[in-house]
């Protein structure tokens, strides 16, 4: 890839949810953002046409020519082969068991193409550009759709022997607990992910009311209880809190890093996650080891991932 001095990718943050598509400067600029549900029911093939379709779009959106986007960058839900662009059967997509994505994109886009597992693109990108920036080693928790994790050590992102390095969202907080959509049971995701938190939240309040209950559908409305000072849902949350910290205790007596930085929505959920979160931590971790941790939000919001995947595009220049 050519460097110029107006360097300009594609960045991708594509999520279970929602994806987001932006063309971003070399200095980490935002020149168009733009956001659309993700098609991931429609299945492999046509979710592969959105992100195509999506990023032509945001080329046009941007006033900028083809010529002038010199690479794409994708953060992508894992598990993953950053180094091939392989996509290997993420539980929160259907149809997606060794998928060359790098190879389609690049032959129906003729840019170079770099993907990135979605946690560990957030993780870059709050190092380049947000919480963690001048930090050697970080930790980034994403808290969404679903659980990730990215880890950044000596300014690089750790990807492990096979690439799948980071899954905090499937270590097992609970020995015989919930059944996790990877297969497994008692898996951290099953319980702090939006889904999951909703569906205890659900439970806890059908337990405790009668039938006619109307089920909750966001967490919107779960905040919005928490703020009502409902004691049910704030168990659930403070529960969640400490199921977090028991995950984020152990990343930090394995990696001692220097920061721990949450993102996601499910982090609007505020002090009653994150005060439980943060007290677990410092009861379970090593003190020496918390003495010199922070444990932050995110600084870049929803641009973490965005910002991440125009990094590792742009470091390959």
């Amino acid at each position: 890839m050519t460097k110029k001095s107006n360097n300009h990718v594609l960045a991708a943050d594509v999520g279970g949810t929602n994806t987001r598509m932006a063309v971003v400067s070399e200095n980490g600029d935002i020149v168009t953002l733009l956001k659309k549900s993700t098609h991931c029911k429609d299945g492999m093939v046509e979710m592969v046409k959105f992100i195509v379709s999506f990023a032509e779009e945001t080329i046009g959106k941007s006033k900028l020519s083809k010529e002038e986007i010199c690479g794409m960058g994708i953060g992508f839900p894992g598990p993953l082969n950053a180094e091939t662009g392989t996509i290997y059967n993420p539980p929160n997509l259907n149809g997606w068991d060794n998928v060359p994505l790098r190879v389609i994109l690049e032959k129906e886009l003729k840019v170079p193409v770099a993907i990135e597992n979605d946690a560990n693109a957030a993780a870059l990108g709050e190092w380049w550009k947000g919480a963690g920036s001048g930090t050697d080693s970080l930790f980034c928790i994403t808290l969404g759709t679903g659980v990730g994790g990215g880890i950044i050590l000596d300014g690089k992102v750790w990807h492990g022997a096979s690439s799948i390095a980071g899954e905090i969202g499937h270590t097992t907080v609970i020995r015989d607990g919930i059944k996790c959509t990877c297969g497994n049971i008692g898996c951290l995701e099953a319980y702090a992910c939006s889904g999951g938190i909703l569906k205890r939240v659900n439970n806890a309040l059908l337990k405790e009311r009668d039938n006619s209950l109307q089920p909750l559908t966001d967490l919107k409305q779960v905040d919005q209880m928490v703020m009502q000072g409902n004691e049910i849902v704030l168990n659930v949350i403070k529960e969640t809190g400490v199921l977090l910290g028991i995950a984020t205790a152990n990343i930090v007596n394995l990696l001692n890093p220097e920061m721990i930085v949450l993102f996601g929505g499910v982090t609007n959920l505020g002090e009653h996650l994150v005060i439980p979160l943060k007290e677990e931590v410092k009861r379970r971790a090593f003190k020496k080891a918390t003495e010199s941790l922070r444990i932050e939000l995110s600084l870049l919001g929803d641009n973490s991932g965005i910002l991440g995947a125009a990094r590792n595009i742009l470091s390959k220049s």
